[in-house]
Formats: structure tokens, sequence, C-alpha cells
């Protein structure tokens, strides 16, 4: 049955567990957060640096140290001396393949390849706003 499942824990630890589970949520929604920033600045919406000021928030949040949080702010596509900068074409081809793909039954690993090919319909009628 269930009862090697569940276990008694003291109340110092259930309180433990639920800390770091916080600090885990906070880094998670502060990761989500930056990569909206990030979506929001390549589609050159205005609302890209408030989404990027509460990612900080939530890092800060979650424990990250301020050095953690400037390389993740320097290396922000926003940033005019990132080198790369975040591909929004790439994930938006991909995206456009993978709905593809679930509309015709294509497993993913086999639309890889035509990753590199296609260009996205997704890509194309956001260029056109």
């Amino acid at each position: 049955g269930l009862h090697g499942l569940f276990r008694d824990v003291s109340s110092d630890e259930a309180d433990d567990q639920a800390a770091r589970m916080r600090l885990q949520i906070y880094l998670l929604w502060g990761t989500l957060l930056y990569e909206r920033s990030v979506v929001e600045y390549k589609l050159g919406l205005p609302t890209w640096e408030e989404c990027l000021e509460v990612a900080v928030e939530k890092f800060e949040l979650a424990g990250a140290s301020t050095t953690d949080i400037g390389v993740m702010i320097k290396n922000h596509c926003s940033n005019e001396t990132t080198m790369e900068g975040f591909k929004i074409d790439e994930i938006v081809q991909a995206l456009n393949e993978m709905y593809d793909g679930w509309q015709f039954d294509v497993p993913s690993i086999r639309l890889e390849p035509l990753f590199r090919r296609r260009v996205p319909t997704l890509h194309y009628i956001l260029e056109q706003f």
C-alpha cells in the first residue's frame, strides 16, 4: 500500500522543506519573467523593462547573489554589449515545427532536421505587425 510513501516530519523539517520550496518557486518565477522580458524586448513591447525588474525581485527573494543577478542583467538581450542575445527567430521556428508536428502526429525528434530549413509562419505573421 501507501504506508511507506508518507512519513511523519517534525515541525522544523516541514518549515525547512517549505522554505526550500518557496526559494525554488521564486527562482522558477524569476526565470519565467526573465525569459518573458527577453521575448517582449525582441517583439518591441514596452513592458519588457517592468518584467525584467520583477524578475530581479524574484531572484532576490530566491536568494540569488548580487553578482549572479548582475550577470543575468548584463546578458539580457537589451544590453547592447551582449554578444549573442536571444534568438527569438529560432524559438518561433521550433514552436511552429512542433505545432505542425503535433497536428500530423510526427514525433518532435523527427522534426529536428526541419528546424533548420523551414521559414516559420508565425515569425512571418509577427514580422507583419
